[in-house]
Protein backbone atom coordinates (compact mmCIF):
# COMPACT_ATOMS: atom_id res chain seq x y z
CA UNK A 1 0.00 0.00 0.00
CA UNK A 2 1.33 3.43 -0.72
CA UNK A 3 2.49 5.74 2.20
CA UNK A 4 1.52 9.29 2.44
CA UNK A 5 4.57 11.47 3.24
CA UNK A 6 3.57 12.15 6.87
CA UNK A 7 3.59 8.02 6.97
CA UNK A 8 6.91 6.30 8.43
CA UNK A 9 8.60 2.90 9.44
CA UNK A 10 6.42 1.28 12.25
CA UNK A 11 9.68 1.19 14.66
CA UNK A 12 9.38 4.79 14.16
CA UNK A 13 5.42 5.47 15.13
CA UNK A 14 6.27 6.34 18.48
CA UNK A 15 8.86 8.33 18.07
CA UNK A 16 6.82 10.82 15.70
CA UNK A 17 4.26 10.63 18.35
CA UNK A 18 6.21 12.39 20.98
CA UNK A 19 7.27 15.15 17.88
CA UNK A 20 4.51 17.77 18.79
CA UNK A 21 4.96 17.78 23.06
CA UNK A 22 8.74 17.58 22.35
CA UNK A 23 8.37 20.97 20.39
CA UNK A 24 6.53 22.81 22.70
CA UNK A 25 8.68 21.24 25.98
CA UNK A 26 11.47 22.33 24.32
CA UNK A 27 10.56 25.35 22.09
CA UNK A 28 13.34 27.72 22.44
CA UNK A 29 11.59 31.69 24.16
CA UNK A 30 13.73 33.87 22.20
CA UNK A 31 11.54 35.74 19.35
CA UNK A 32 14.61 36.74 17.24
CA UNK A 33 18.03 35.01 16.40
CA UNK A 34 20.06 37.78 18.28
CA UNK A 35 17.93 37.56 21.51
CA UNK A 36 18.51 33.38 21.37
CA UNK A 37 21.86 33.07 23.30
CA UNK A 38 22.28 29.52 22.85
CA UNK A 39 22.05 30.59 18.84
CA UNK A 40 24.11 32.92 19.06
CA UNK A 41 26.63 31.29 21.29
CA UNK A 42 26.62 28.28 18.43
CA UNK A 43 27.56 30.90 15.92
CA UNK A 44 30.97 32.19 17.84
CA UNK A 45 31.88 29.11 18.37
CA UNK A 46 31.66 27.74 14.97
CA UNK A 47 33.10 31.37 13.33
CA UNK A 48 36.12 30.51 15.98
CA UNK A 49 36.83 27.05 15.42
CA UNK A 50 36.30 27.43 11.88
CA UNK A 51 38.65 30.39 11.48
CA UNK A 52 41.11 28.11 12.74
CA UNK A 53 39.87 24.88 10.27
CA UNK A 54 41.16 27.18 7.47
CA UNK A 55 45.05 27.90 8.85
CA UNK A 56 45.29 24.22 9.26
CA UNK A 57 43.96 23.32 5.57
CA UNK A 58 46.65 25.51 4.97
CA UNK A 59 49.61 24.39 7.17
CA UNK A 60 48.48 20.47 6.87
CA UNK A 61 49.18 19.70 3.33
CA UNK A 62 52.51 22.22 3.58
CA UNK A 63 53.23 20.24 6.49
CA UNK A 64 53.15 16.99 4.45
CA UNK A 65 54.88 18.26 1.09
CA UNK A 66 57.98 19.73 3.43
CA UNK A 67 57.89 16.06 4.78
CA UNK A 68 57.61 14.15 1.72
CA UNK A 69 58.06 16.45 -1.22
CA UNK A 70 54.95 14.14 -2.75
CA UNK A 71 51.93 15.54 -4.48
CA UNK A 72 50.42 12.02 -4.01
CA UNK A 73 50.74 12.62 -0.16
CA UNK A 74 50.15 16.23 0.01
CA UNK A 75 46.65 15.58 -1.99
CA UNK A 76 46.07 12.48 0.15
CA UNK A 77 46.18 14.34 3.22
CA UNK A 78 43.52 16.38 2.48
CA UNK A 79 41.49 13.32 0.74
CA UNK A 80 41.58 11.26 3.77
CA UNK A 81 38.59 13.67 5.24
CA UNK A 82 36.16 12.69 3.27
CA UNK A 83 36.46 8.74 4.58
CA UNK A 84 35.17 9.02 7.80
CA UNK A 85 31.83 10.51 6.58
CA UNK A 86 31.69 7.52 4.47
CA UNK A 87 32.67 4.66 7.19
CA UNK A 88 31.17 6.18 10.24
CA UNK A 89 28.41 7.98 9.13
CA UNK A 90 25.30 6.29 9.97
CA UNK A 91 26.95 5.08 13.11
CA UNK A 92 27.78 8.24 14.15
CA UNK A 93 23.81 9.56 13.70
CA UNK A 94 22.72 6.45 15.44
CA UNK A 95 24.38 7.57 18.62
CA UNK A 96 23.77 10.83 18.34
CA UNK A 97 20.12 10.50 18.44
CA UNK A 98 20.77 8.34 21.96
CA UNK A 99 23.04 10.62 23.51
CA UNK A 100 22.77 14.63 24.67
CA UNK A 101 23.83 16.46 21.08
CA UNK A 102 25.46 19.54 22.95
CA UNK A 103 27.72 17.23 25.13
CA UNK A 104 28.29 15.42 21.61
CA UNK A 105 29.73 18.56 20.54
CA UNK A 106 31.91 19.38 23.45
CA UNK A 107 33.44 16.40 23.76
CA UNK A 108 34.23 16.19 19.53
CA UNK A 109 35.73 19.82 19.87
CA UNK A 110 37.91 18.60 22.48
CA UNK A 111 39.31 15.85 21.36
CA UNK A 112 40.00 17.61 17.97
CA UNK A 113 41.89 19.77 20.28
CA UNK A 114 43.77 17.50 21.58
CA UNK A 115 44.36 15.93 18.37
CA UNK A 116 45.42 18.89 16.32
CA UNK A 117 47.82 19.66 19.54
CA UNK A 118 49.63 16.59 18.62
CA UNK A 119 50.40 16.72 14.70
CA UNK A 120 53.65 19.10 15.02
CA UNK A 121 55.16 16.72 17.61
CA UNK A 122 53.65 13.41 15.74
CA UNK A 123 55.31 14.84 12.32
CA UNK A 124 58.88 15.50 13.65
CA UNK A 125 59.02 11.01 13.84
CA UNK A 126 56.18 9.58 11.49
CA UNK A 127 54.21 11.57 8.55
CA UNK A 128 51.75 8.17 8.83
CA UNK A 129 50.95 8.67 12.29
CA UNK A 130 50.00 12.70 10.79
CA UNK A 131 47.69 10.75 8.69
CA UNK A 132 45.99 8.46 11.85
CA UNK A 133 45.84 12.08 13.92
CA UNK A 134 43.97 13.75 10.49
CA UNK A 135 41.52 10.83 10.61
CA UNK A 136 40.66 11.18 14.31
CA UNK A 137 39.97 14.91 13.64
CA UNK A 138 37.72 13.85 10.98
CA UNK A 139 35.83 11.17 12.52
CA UNK A 140 35.23 13.63 15.63
CA UNK A 141 33.90 16.04 12.72
CA UNK A 142 31.69 12.97 11.71
CA UNK A 143 29.97 13.23 15.49
CA UNK A 144 29.95 17.12 15.07
CA UNK A 145 28.46 18.08 12.11
CA UNK A 146 25.10 15.84 12.58
CA UNK A 147 25.16 16.78 15.93
CA UNK A 148 25.10 20.36 15.21
CA UNK A 149 22.06 20.01 12.59
CA UNK A 150 20.06 18.22 14.40
CA UNK A 151 20.10 20.71 17.89
CA UNK A 152 19.42 23.75 15.46
CA UNK A 153 15.46 22.93 15.52
CA UNK A 154 15.93 22.11 19.17
CA UNK A 155 16.99 25.99 20.04
CA UNK A 156 15.70 28.22 17.39
CA UNK A 157 12.33 28.62 16.06
CA UNK A 158 10.88 26.11 13.01
CA UNK A 159 9.93 29.37 11.24
CA UNK A 160 13.66 30.71 12.14
CA UNK A 161 15.14 27.53 10.75
CA UNK A 162 16.22 28.65 7.37
CA UNK A 163 17.24 32.46 8.15
CA UNK A 164 19.75 31.13 11.14
CA UNK A 165 20.94 28.40 8.77
CA UNK A 166 21.79 31.32 6.36
CA UNK A 167 23.81 33.33 9.28
CA UNK A 168 25.49 29.92 9.96
CA UNK A 169 26.51 29.50 6.51
CA UNK A 170 27.16 33.48 6.21
CA UNK A 171 29.96 32.90 8.81
CA UNK A 172 31.05 30.27 7.49
CA UNK A 173 31.46 31.54 4.03
CA UNK A 174 33.66 34.66 5.89
CA UNK A 175 36.12 32.28 7.23
CA UNK A 176 36.82 30.73 4.18
CA UNK A 177 37.20 34.21 2.43
CA UNK A 178 39.39 35.68 5.14
CA UNK A 179 40.49 32.64 6.87
CA UNK A 180 42.61 31.25 3.96
CA UNK A 181 43.85 34.59 3.17
CA UNK A 182 45.31 34.97 6.64
CA UNK A 183 46.97 31.80 7.01
CA UNK A 184 48.47 32.16 3.58
CA UNK A 185 50.24 35.83 5.67
CA UNK A 186 50.62 33.77 9.10
CA UNK A 187 52.50 30.76 7.92
CA UNK A 188 54.95 33.29 6.65
CA UNK A 189 55.81 34.94 9.65
CA UNK A 190 55.08 32.50 12.30
CA UNK A 191 56.86 28.58 12.87
CA UNK A 192 54.46 26.06 11.50
CA UNK A 193 53.53 24.41 14.52
CA UNK A 194 52.16 27.94 15.72
CA UNK A 195 49.37 27.09 13.13
CA UNK A 196 48.73 23.58 14.94
CA UNK A 197 48.69 25.69 18.71
CA UNK A 198 46.03 27.95 17.26
CA UNK A 199 43.79 25.82 15.69
CA UNK A 200 43.42 23.52 18.92
CA UNK A 201 42.67 26.79 20.92
CA UNK A 202 39.90 28.01 18.52
CA UNK A 203 38.35 24.47 19.47
CA UNK A 204 38.48 25.11 23.16
CA UNK A 205 37.02 28.12 22.38
CA UNK A 206 33.67 26.39 20.34
CA UNK A 207 33.41 24.28 23.25
CA UNK A 208 33.03 26.32 25.87
CA UNK A 209 30.91 28.22 23.73
CA UNK A 210 28.85 25.17 23.66
CA UNK A 211 29.53 24.83 27.45
CA UNK A 212 27.61 28.44 28.45
CA UNK A 213 24.42 27.35 25.99
CA UNK A 214 21.41 27.19 27.59
CA UNK A 215 19.87 23.79 26.22
CA UNK A 216 17.49 21.25 27.78
CA UNK A 217 17.85 17.90 25.81
CA UNK A 218 14.75 16.75 24.59
CA UNK A 219 13.70 13.68 26.66
CA UNK A 220 14.26 10.10 24.94
CA UNK A 221 11.41 7.23 24.73
CA UNK A 222 10.79 5.26 26.96
CA UNK A 223 11.41 2.44 24.76
CA UNK A 224 14.80 3.69 24.13
CA UNK A 225 16.09 1.96 27.26
CA UNK A 226 15.33 -1.51 26.38
CA UNK A 227 18.54 -2.42 25.16
CA UNK A 228 20.84 -1.09 22.51
CA UNK A 229 20.70 -2.27 18.75
CA UNK A 230 22.66 -0.03 16.45
CA UNK A 231 21.30 -2.42 13.71
CA UNK A 232 17.40 -1.86 14.91
CA UNK A 233 17.97 2.04 15.43
CA UNK A 234 19.83 2.41 12.27
CA UNK A 235 17.27 0.78 10.01
CA UNK A 236 14.39 3.19 11.69
CA UNK A 237 16.30 5.59 10.41
CA UNK A 238 16.55 4.15 7.39
CA UNK A 239 13.15 3.48 7.38
CA UNK A 240 12.04 6.93 7.98
CA UNK A 241 14.35 8.50 5.32
CA UNK A 242 13.26 5.85 2.48
CA UNK A 243 9.20 6.05 2.87
CA UNK A 244 9.17 10.01 3.85
CA UNK A 245 8.29 11.14 0.07
CA UNK A 246 9.54 14.22 0.57
CA UNK A 247 12.54 13.35 2.77
CA UNK A 248 13.56 10.56 0.20
CA UNK A 249 13.28 12.58 -2.40
CA UNK A 250 15.66 15.57 -1.11
CA UNK A 251 17.95 13.58 -0.47
CA UNK A 252 18.69 12.09 -3.88
CA UNK A 253 18.20 15.31 -5.08
CA UNK A 254 21.16 16.48 -2.80
CA UNK A 255 23.07 13.23 -3.95
CA UNK A 256 22.87 13.65 -7.61
CA UNK A 257 24.16 17.40 -6.82
CA UNK A 258 26.90 16.05 -4.94
CA UNK A 259 27.91 13.52 -7.41
CA UNK A 260 28.03 16.12 -10.19
CA UNK A 261 29.43 19.14 -7.89
CA UNK A 262 32.42 17.16 -7.04
CA UNK A 263 33.86 16.57 -10.11
CA UNK A 264 34.43 20.45 -10.60
CA UNK A 265 36.87 21.10 -8.15
CA UNK A 266 39.68 19.14 -9.98
CA UNK A 267 38.08 20.26 -13.27
CA UNK A 268 38.42 24.09 -11.98
CA UNK A 269 42.22 23.33 -11.74
CA UNK A 270 42.82 21.68 -14.76
CA UNK A 271 40.54 24.86 -16.42
CA UNK A 272 42.88 27.23 -14.99
CA UNK A 273 45.84 25.69 -15.76
CA UNK A 274 45.81 23.29 -19.04
CA UNK A 275 42.78 25.52 -21.03
CA UNK A 276 42.78 28.97 -19.44
CA UNK A 277 46.58 28.95 -19.81
CA UNK A 278 46.11 31.04 -16.23
CA UNK A 279 48.30 29.31 -13.48
CA UNK A 280 47.71 28.86 -9.86
CA UNK A 281 46.23 32.72 -10.18
CA UNK A 282 43.56 31.66 -11.96
CA UNK A 283 42.61 28.51 -9.71
CA UNK A 284 42.58 30.98 -6.92
CA UNK A 285 40.51 33.54 -8.84
CA UNK A 286 37.79 30.93 -9.99
CA UNK A 287 37.72 29.23 -6.60
CA UNK A 288 37.61 32.76 -4.65
CA UNK A 289 34.51 34.14 -7.23
CA UNK A 290 32.84 30.72 -6.25
CA UNK A 291 33.13 31.52 -2.38
CA UNK A 292 32.14 34.91 -2.94
CA UNK A 293 28.52 34.11 -4.92
CA UNK A 294 28.05 31.27 -1.83
CA UNK A 295 28.41 34.22 0.30
CA UNK A 296 26.61 36.33 -1.62
CA UNK A 297 24.11 34.15 -1.67
CA UNK A 298 23.96 33.02 1.73
CA UNK A 299 23.24 36.76 2.98
CA UNK A 300 20.40 37.10 0.64
CA UNK A 301 18.81 33.72 2.02
CA UNK A 302 19.05 35.58 5.75
CA UNK A 303 17.53 38.29 4.39
CA UNK A 304 14.57 37.16 2.18
CA UNK A 305 14.00 34.01 4.20
CA UNK A 306 10.14 34.36 5.37
CA UNK A 307 9.41 35.32 1.88
CA UNK A 308 11.58 32.37 -0.19
CA UNK A 309 9.77 29.26 -0.63
CA UNK A 310 12.13 26.30 0.12
CA UNK A 311 11.16 24.14 -3.28
CA UNK A 312 11.97 26.90 -5.46
CA UNK A 313 15.29 27.72 -3.61
CA UNK A 314 16.19 23.99 -4.15
CA UNK A 315 14.85 23.58 -7.68
CA UNK A 316 15.79 27.03 -9.22
CA UNK A 317 19.32 26.61 -7.17
CA UNK A 318 20.29 23.38 -8.46
CA UNK A 319 19.03 24.32 -12.34
CA UNK A 320 21.04 27.86 -12.00
CA UNK A 321 24.55 25.98 -10.79
CA UNK A 322 24.32 23.16 -13.26
CA UNK A 323 23.28 26.11 -15.91
CA UNK A 324 26.94 28.11 -14.58
CA UNK A 325 29.09 25.17 -15.09
CA UNK A 326 27.70 24.27 -18.52
CA UNK A 327 28.26 27.82 -19.63
CA UNK A 328 32.29 27.97 -18.00
CA UNK A 329 32.89 25.52 -20.89
CA UNK A 330 32.40 28.06 -23.40
CA UNK A 331 34.24 30.86 -21.87
CA UNK A 332 37.97 31.81 -23.23
CA UNK A 333 38.95 33.96 -20.42
CA UNK A 334 39.64 33.69 -16.76
CA UNK A 335 38.08 36.97 -15.38
CA UNK A 336 34.79 36.27 -17.49
CA UNK A 337 34.86 32.98 -15.85
CA UNK A 338 34.46 34.12 -12.25
CA UNK A 339 31.17 35.82 -13.33
CA UNK A 340 29.42 32.10 -14.24
CA UNK A 341 31.06 30.83 -10.92
CA UNK A 342 29.93 33.59 -8.76
CA UNK A 343 26.56 33.24 -10.02
CA UNK A 344 26.47 29.14 -9.47
CA UNK A 345 27.89 29.87 -5.79
CA UNK A 346 25.14 31.82 -4.96
CA UNK A 347 22.41 29.53 -6.20
CA UNK A 348 23.97 26.64 -4.52
CA UNK A 349 23.89 28.74 -1.36
CA UNK A 350 20.40 28.85 -2.12
CA UNK A 351 19.86 25.56 -3.30
CA UNK A 352 21.51 23.79 0.14
CA UNK A 353 20.63 25.90 2.51
CA UNK A 354 17.08 25.20 1.75
CA UNK A 355 17.93 21.50 1.67
CA UNK A 356 18.95 21.40 5.14
CA UNK A 357 16.42 23.31 6.37
CA UNK A 358 13.73 20.77 4.76
CA UNK A 359 15.30 18.00 6.52
CA UNK A 360 15.48 20.06 9.87
CA UNK A 361 11.51 20.83 9.30
CA UNK A 362 10.22 17.01 8.21
CA UNK A 363 12.55 14.83 10.34
CA UNK A 364 11.47 14.20 14.16
CA UNK A 365 13.83 14.84 16.88
CA UNK A 366 14.40 11.06 18.00
CA UNK A 367 15.33 10.56 14.37
CA UNK A 368 17.53 13.25 13.07
CA UNK A 369 21.08 12.01 14.14
CA UNK A 370 20.44 8.71 12.07
CA UNK A 371 18.91 11.07 9.35
CA UNK A 372 21.68 13.22 9.00
CA UNK A 373 25.01 10.57 9.26
CA UNK A 374 23.19 8.23 6.71
CA UNK A 375 22.40 11.78 4.34
CA UNK A 376 26.30 12.20 5.35
CA UNK A 377 27.10 9.20 4.16
CA UNK A 378 25.59 9.29 0.64
CA UNK A 379 26.78 12.82 0.28
CA UNK A 380 30.23 12.47 0.68
CA UNK A 381 30.27 9.43 -0.49
CA UNK A 382 29.01 10.39 -3.28
CA UNK A 383 31.15 13.74 -3.79
CA UNK A 384 34.43 12.23 -3.05
CA UNK A 385 33.73 9.73 -6.36
CA UNK A 386 32.79 12.54 -7.73
CA UNK A 387 36.11 13.94 -7.25
CA UNK A 388 38.34 11.02 -8.04
CA UNK A 389 36.29 10.69 -11.59
CA UNK A 390 37.14 14.08 -12.52
CA UNK A 391 40.57 13.87 -11.88
CA UNK A 392 40.66 11.06 -13.74
CA UNK A 393 38.51 11.52 -16.59
CA UNK A 394 40.35 15.13 -16.81
CA UNK A 395 43.20 12.86 -18.35
CA UNK A 396 41.76 11.02 -21.22
CA UNK A 397 38.60 13.67 -22.34
CA UNK A 398 38.50 17.71 -22.95
CA UNK A 399 37.55 19.69 -19.81
CA UNK A 400 35.45 21.36 -21.19
CA UNK A 401 33.33 18.41 -22.40
CA UNK A 402 33.50 17.33 -18.73
CA UNK A 403 32.03 20.89 -17.51
CA UNK A 404 28.90 20.06 -19.55
CA UNK A 405 28.89 17.02 -18.48
CA UNK A 406 28.69 17.87 -14.66
CA UNK A 407 26.83 20.68 -15.26
CA UNK A 408 23.69 18.28 -16.84
CA UNK A 409 24.00 16.09 -13.79
CA UNK A 410 23.82 19.13 -11.71
CA UNK A 411 20.83 20.47 -12.98
CA UNK A 412 19.44 16.84 -13.56
CA UNK A 413 18.93 16.62 -9.69
CA UNK A 414 16.48 19.62 -10.34
CA UNK A 415 14.89 18.43 -12.86
CA UNK A 416 14.00 14.98 -10.56
CA UNK A 417 12.51 17.71 -8.13
CA UNK A 418 10.01 18.96 -10.47
CA UNK A 419 8.41 15.77 -10.50
CA UNK A 420 7.89 15.62 -6.59
CA UNK A 421 5.07 17.51 -5.16
CA UNK A 422 6.73 17.94 -1.75
CA UNK A 423 9.20 19.38 -3.48
CA UNK A 424 8.13 21.47 -5.56
CA UNK A 425 5.45 22.75 -2.73
CA UNK A 426 7.88 22.72 0.66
Amino acid sequence: MALSKDTVAEPCEEDVSIEASIEINNQPSATSLTHNSAYVLLWIGQFISQMGDRLVMVALPWLIHQRTGSTLSTGAILAIYTVPYVLLGPLAGVLVDRWNKRLVMILADLLRAGTVLLIPIVASRSVAGVFALAFAMASAAVFFDPSKLAILPDIVKKKALLRANSILAIGENVTEVLGYGTAGLLLAYVPLPMAFHIDGLTFMASAVALLLMQYQAPPRLPGSSHGFSVSRELRQGLQFLSRHRGLRANTVISIVAAAGSGATYPLTFFLAIRVLKGGTVAFGALEAALAIGYLAGSVAIAALARRVRKGIAMLLGFGVTGACFMTVAAIPTVWIATLPYMVAGAANACALLAVDTYVQEVTPEPLRGRVWGTRFTLTQGAYATSVLAGAALAGVLDTRVLFIFTGVLIAASAVIGLFVRDIREA
